[in-house]
């Protein structure tokens, strides 16, 4: 047999073996390993998406937090008055009489209202009675999912100093809950009459 016609049968049979295809074993094997590729894939963008939402909703209870602890900070470092009580087990009401930051000098009442999980305030020119259930819709929600911290009272007034210890821990979905806490002590001097109270309690 000449040359030629074994390198032309070789060919014939390279090109038969490439026409036939894949065995069976072998696309067994491509698609195991497709699969396992596409499992890993999988994986890490399952795990990126659930660290995605859990800063997230950590980024969204820490700010609703904040927004808590500033509401109460300027209210009562502005309040010539403050008064603390405890409604209803499980409920706390802290009430201020503090003047604004404007150019002119008004002089309201206002309250911070926890209970249920929420945290709800209301200002007035007048006394805020406490609240009923009813009543309290209307007041502005400032966080929801809030509880206390470790036992202690969400709102934890010194008299004597005038001074209001906020401590609240805000819930952030699947992970751990944000602790937000400081403390507010009054700059208004106290009026040696009471009046500085008028008409809030």
């Amino acid at each position: 047999m000449s040359t030629d016609v074994r390198r032309a049968a070789r060919n014939d049979r390279g090109e038969a073996r490439y026409e036939r295809g894949f065995t069976l074993v072998e696309l067994l094997i491509y698609s195991m390993l497709s699969i396992v590729v596409l499992l890993i894939v999988g994986g890490i963008l399952i795990n990126s998406l659930r660290a995605e939402q859990l800063v997230r909703t950590s980024t969204d209870a820490t700010s609703t937090g904040q927004l808590v602890s500033q509401s109460v900070t300027t209210g009562v470092r502005n309040a010539s008055a403050i008064a603390w009580s405890e409604p209803a087990p499980g409920t706390e009401l802290l009430l201020v009489r503090t003047v604004g930051s404007g150019a002119t000098e008004t002089w309201s009442c206002q309250a911070w209202h926890f209970g249920g999980g929420e945290v709800r305030t209301t200002r007035s020119t007048s006394l805020i009675p406490t609240p009923t259930a009813a009543a309290l819709s209307g007041w502005t929600l400032l966080v929801d999912g809030a509880a206390p911290s470790a036992g202690s009272p969400v709102f934890d007034l010194d008299a004597t100093e005038r001074r209001v210890d906020l401590t609240v821990e805000v819930a952030a979905g699947t992970g751990k809950p944000v602790l937000i806490k400081t403390s507010a002590l009054s700059r208004q001097p106290v009026s040696p009459t009471g009046a500085e109270s008028a008409p809030c309690f």
